[in-house]
């Protein structure tokens, strides 16, 4: 049985930080690039973001008694395998769920432009993740 509070809470905290996301988006950048306090502030939030999403899938493997996942990444492959997400969707969240060990592990090494395309091509893929997770409680 899904804990539906369990779920809303991951999601309300992934919605927050989306909508700081969807803001810095907008932004050029230039001064995007030049603004230390918003990189680290963006860092921060999809570093939320994908863990919530990792939160989730984690929750739902164990509650629905799949295979346990031995990586993060098999995570999503899981919820793959189990017709929650389609193919394309679970590439991407494989990818972001890479990307969070690269803000955890190497934070140090992170691409500041490379943060600003992810900005603009992913958030969209995280907006889906979620759809799809409350299109899977009903």
């Amino acid at each position: 049985m899904i804990d539906r509070d369990i779920f809303e809470s991951k999601i309300d905290l992934m919605m927050k930080n989306l909508e700081y996301l969807d803001e810095v988006k907008m932004e050029d950048s230039e001064d995007f690039l030049r603004s230390f306090e918003k990189i680290q502030a963006t860092k921060h939030s999809l570093q939320e973001v994908i863990e919530a999403s990792l939160d989730i899938a984690n929750n739902l493997i164990s509650r629905q008694g799949w295979p346990r996942a031995e990586t993060y990444a098999e995570m999503f492959e899981r919820l793959c395998e189990n017709q929650v997400i389609c193919e394309d969707l679970k590439d991407k969240l494989v990818d972001m769920a890479r990307f969070r060990n690269l803000l955890v592990h190497r934070y140090g090494s992170i691409d500041d432009e490379r943060l600003f395309e992810i900005l603009q091509e992913s958030l969209g893929d995280i907006h889906r993740f979620i759809e799809v997770i409350y299109a899977y409680m009903e």
